[in-house]
């Protein structure tokens, strides 16, 4: 290696100090990111949290940009211009200070579940829709959140709809900012950590905030996109979880499978109509009888995945007696680190599994696996 390689080497060594208020800023910004930021403290001294830059570069590469992304590093790297000399010092006190986890509870008290839980996602476009010209695009939508409540969501736009990829994705955005809201919706969150029983009327209204939020949205995107509402319907699957229950929530098909005891357990219903391809969907002509909801215990659950019809023709039978072992397989490798979202789109591509007849429709699926 040159010098200037190695001068620039040992600069991206330096541990940038960050009082606690910025540490505890940047946390807020970078939610999906805590545990690489943590892994990359070298020490902390005082008020103050040290990072190495280096460190945070090496996890982007093992993990890449979507888990550490290049707005992070930009501006851990601004804070290099902060005090030399207590970098320096950080450095040569680092082999005599242990980093325990107690020792980041004051700014990541609130972030209690970014070390206790993995999430992936991830989609595939059908080969039915590649035969059209032009091709019509994934109609899936998926997103796996860890802070303040673990959840996944999953959205399968309606089929007949052709604007229903941009109604899939938009309602999974919205309802991922409602379950990260750290403002008054964050007091709805409290249902699931608390230990007392929910009553009735408040897993209702839980239940009814999330598609009125959804409605919502898509009729805010009816007017951008100037069509009806009808237009970006699309199915929903949702599992939150909380310290004491599991929240979820389904509207159309699509399937919920929980990881209990070392079991895979279906959750709700399979969400098909009177006739096999007949579905229900989030829309403004959604009825009572479409919103299946309901709470689970959450301290045996291990793992959670919510995913599309499409993914379903290889993972569940059609009348949900069997559910794949590959989900438990599935569960087990991301604890380990050796499944995250490559892999699971490796698996949704893969073409072994998804030789026709299967894989017409779109794949879309989200997991959660609790570690240790």
């Amino acid at each position: 290696m040159s010098k200037n390689g190695k001068a620039k080497r040992k600069s991206e060594e330096k541990s940038i100090p960050f009082t606690t208020e910025e540490f505890s800023n940047l946390l807020e910004r970078y939610r999906n990111c805590i545990k690489a930021i943590c892994e990359a403290v070298s020490t902390k001294q005082k008020d103050n949290f040290y990072i190495r830059l280096g460190k945070l570069q090496d996890q982007q590469k093992e993990l890449g940009e979507k888990k550490v992304p290049d707005e992070l590093i930009k501006d851990v790297k601004s804070k290099t211009d902060k005090s030399e000399e207590e970098s320096i010092k950080a450095k040569s006190e680092e082999k005599s200070i242990p980093l325990t986890t107690e020792e980041f509870s004051n700014p990541l008290e609130r972030y209690p579940n970014s070390t206790k839980w993995r999430g992936i996602h991830a989609k595939q476009v059908g080969h039915s829709h590649l035969r059209y010209e032009p091709p019509v695009p994934c109609q899936d939508a998926t997103l796996a959140v860890l802070e303040p409540l673990p959840a996944i969501f999953v959205a399968d736009g309606a089929g007949s709809a052709r604007l229903s990829h941009l109604g899939s994705q938009a309602v999974v955005k919205k309802l991922s900012e409602f379950i990260t809201s750290q403002g008054e919706d964050s007091i709805y969150h409290e249902l699931l950590d608390r230990e007392q029983e929910i009553n009735e009327e408040e897993g209702k209204k839980y239940a009814y905030t999330l598609i009125k939020r959804a409605v919502e949205r898509l009729r805010e995107l009816s007017k951008e996109e100037e069509h009806p509402v009808h237009a970006f319907k699309c199915t929903l699957v949702i599992a939150v979880l909380g310290k004491n229950r599991l929240f979820w929530l389904k509207v159309g098909d699509g399937f919920i499978v929980a990881e209990k005891d070392n079991k895979l357990e279906l959750v709700g219903p399979l969400g098909k109509g009177e006739f096999a391809n007949q579905t229900t969907f989030v829309s403004d002509k959604i009825k009572d009888a479409d919103i299946h909801y309901g709470f689970l215990p959450s301290h045996n659950i291990t793992g959670i995945a919510a995913f599309t019809d499409g993914a379903g023709e290889t993972l569940v039978s059609t009348d949900g007696s069997r559910i794949a072992g590959a989900l438990s397989k599935f569960f087990a490798q991301m604890r380990d680190g050796k499944f995250g979202e490559e892999e699971l789109t490796q698996f949704l591509k893969d073409p072994k599994v998804w030789a026709p007849p299967k894989g017409g429709d779109d794949r879309g699926m989200a997991l959660l696996a609790r570690l240790g």
